[in-house]
């Protein structure tokens, strides 16, 4: 029985010293208020700056320009190969990348691999992002290509020279 009135004590104390914490706040803010509506009292009182009159056209007649109806554009991906339904499944876009250049040559752009492969299986989160891999794919052949092209042309000097 004693320490549960020894929790009830220490409870109170804390409870007495939370109040008096609030009356101070609450005095202060009192004051702040009291010297917040003496400002507003004494400042002049300022009008907003008129507007301008706008001035009104007459509206103007314009001629109506019937446009001839445009073709429906093609697909970016069009034209590109026909691929059988499950013949990338479960590849990432480098390997089925490679796969496909291996296939049908590189030949054909960056919409016409995504569809393809999108029609052979590889999946993707977005149709977007399978074309952002297949660039990227094809930088990293590019630098590789040019490297190896460096190299050779390296190679056939110092074999020249000798």
């Amino acid at each position: 029985m004693a320490t549960s009135r020894r929790e009830y004590e220490v409870a109170l104390k804390q409870a007495e010293a939370e109040l008096a914490s609030h009356d101070a706040r609450g005095a202060a803010l009192r004051a702040a208020v009291e010297a917040l509506k003496e400002l507003v009292a004494a400042a002049p009182a300022t009008r907003a700056p008129a507007r301008k009159p706008v001035r009104r056209r007459k509206p103007v007649k314009r001629k109506v320009v019937r446009r001839k109806a445009k073709a429906p554009a093609k697909s970016a991906g069009a034209g590109h190969p026909e691929v059988p339904t499950n013949h990338y499944r479960g590849m990432g876009p480098t390997k089925a990348y490679d796969k496909f250049v291996n296939e049908f040559g590189d030949k054909y752009t960056v919409p016409q691999i995504r569809d393809a492969l999108i029609m052979g299986g590889v999946k993707s989160s977005s149709p977007t992002s399978l074309s952002t891999g297949i660039h990227s794919v094809r930088r990293r052949r590019g630098i590789t290509a040019k490297a190896a092209k460096k190299a050779e042309a390296k190679g056939s000097q110092g074999k020249a020279a000798s």
